[in-house]
């Protein structure tokens, strides 16, 4: 077993002028080596957002802590607080606001899939 530190002393300030208030903490390689998955840990700071963008590749942004907003391609923010998450296809434009921050888990790749539970149980 080995362990991993996503807190603030792993963290880093990712570059774009597409984030406002973003730190990311990773948690595997990066994509461009070849991984087919990455995850990484991002906090959005109160009154941050990560600025509309479409997915390179299938992604999955899990709400561990706060809260904020999402869009879509719609272009239509909707809540989502903690233990709640969003599946955005590739190529999908979309967004992440919050008022008073948010910590989440961001799974990316082209292996990423939306679970959908089979029936109603």
């Amino acid at each position: 077993m080995e362990r991993l530190s996503f807190g603030a002393d792993a963290a880093f300030v990712p570059r774009g002028s597409l984030l406002e208030g973003v730190t990311a903490a990773p948690l595997t390689p990066p994509l461009a080596s070849g991984v087919p998955v990455q995850a990484a840990i991002f906090r959005v700071a109160p009154k941050g957002r990560i600025g509309r963008h479409p997915a390179t590749v299938p992604q999955i942004l899990a709400v561990l802590e706060g809260s904020g907003e999402t869009s879509g391609g719609d272009g239509v923010f909707q809540p989502i607080t903690a233990w709640e998450a969003v599946f955005w296809a590739k190529g999908e434009e979309h967004e992440t606001k919050t008022e008073e921050g948010l910590t989440a888990l961001v799974l990316e790749g082209d292996g990423v899939q939306m679970f959908r539970r089979l029936g109603n149980s």
